[in-house]
């Protein structure tokens, strides 16, 4: 599992060093960079919408059953929610404290100061000079660190849920279970880590150490989600307190893949110069990919016979109502 997914998530590493040979910063490269971006929003927009957020209805419907109680509140759209708000807000305090650390290392002296007292055209021509000058290292300074640090949050946002999936493998009990759910979850990440790393990669390409670092720390986190599974199995926790710590965990990631989504991944893709219809086309086949994944696979990484496999094997399920 490690491996599929650290070397998908490499490929598009190699392909953007490849693409930067063979055509540098021209205009065909940066379209192909769009479409493929695009691809990877359609794959994450089809993972959250056909995968993480209906399971966490069926799970929020077995909490319910197991519970004994009728929430009339929707917990899950609220957790969702609040993941969205989260994120949305540890990105934006850590734009203020990058703001903060720029503005310190780039305090300096007044133009006027520097500059000697002579013709008055030539002395604005000096002052607009510098100031040029100065815009262009804050933005490319800024650019460069706002880019590293879209990069964290993804693949943070993008690790909570390959922990879930993994939680999944690690709570099955039976051999067919294990291999089938184990199969499955490598088509799925192969292209999911493929977009993951396309996402890290783009605008840091040359932060050779970074983008690795990221992608391995990204692929072991579905093998820690499937030991965090069976230690979880095997403990002595009550079943409610595991089923209710699941869902909330699940909503959260939930919001975090939206926010990734939405205003990390299409949002930035719609607004630049190769908006066209072949963006399109290129979201709908990422979506189409999870689509026919889902199609064939159904429940994935959540045990399509038995009701609520996230936390517990088949036999201890048979008191749920099946959906």
């Amino acid at each position: 599992m490690f491996l599929t997914t650290a070397i998908a998530g490499f490929i598009p590493l190699k392909l953007l060093r490849f693409l930067d040979k063979k055509h540098g910063d021209n205009k065909k490269h940066s379209k192909w960079l769009s479409l493929l971006s695009c691809f990877s929003g359609g794959v994450f927009m089809g993972t959250c919408f056909l995968d993480i957020i209906p399971h966490i209805n069926e799970n929020y419907e077995d909490f319910k059953v197991l519970s004994g109680t009728n929430f009339e509140f929707p917990l899950p759209q609220f957790f969702t929610c609040i993941g969205f708000f989260l994120v949305y807000l540890i990105e934006e305090i850590c734009i203020k404290v990058f703001a903060m650390k720029h503005d310190h290392s780039h305090g300096g002296g007044h133009v006027e100061k520097a500059t000697p007292a002579v013709h008055k055209d030539s002395l604005n021509l000096r002052k607009f000079s510098l100031v040029m000058e100065e815009t262009a290292n804050y933005a490319v300074a800024e650019s460069s660190e706002g880019s590293l640090l879209k990069s964290l949050t993804f693949a943070v946002a993008m690790s909570f849920h390959s922990i879930l999936e993994g939680f999944a493998l690690g709570v099955q009990n039976t051999t067919a279970r294990i291999v089938t759910l184990f199969i499955s979850l490598i088509l799925h990440k192969g292209v999911e880590a493929f977009s993951v790393g396309l996402q890290i990669s783009k605008g840091n390409s040359n932060k050779l150490k970074a983008v690795v670092a990221t992608i391995i720390v990204y692929a072991l986190m579905t093998p820690l989600g499937s030991g965090l599974g069976t230690l979880l199995q095997l403990s002595n926790i009550s079943r409610l307190h595991k089923d209710g710590a699941v869902l909330i965990l699940e909503s959260l990631a939930a919001g975090t893949f939206i926010y990734v989504t939405f205003l990390e991944v299409l949002a930035q893709e719609k607004d630049n110069e190769h908006n066209s219809l072949k963006q399109l086309l290129a979201i709908f086949i990422g979506f189409a990919v999870i689509a026919a994944l889902q199609f064939a696979f159904g429940d994935h990484g959540h045990g399509a016979s038995e009701p609520h496999s996230h936390t517990l094997p088949p036999e201890l399920s048979t008191s749920l109502v099946p959906h």
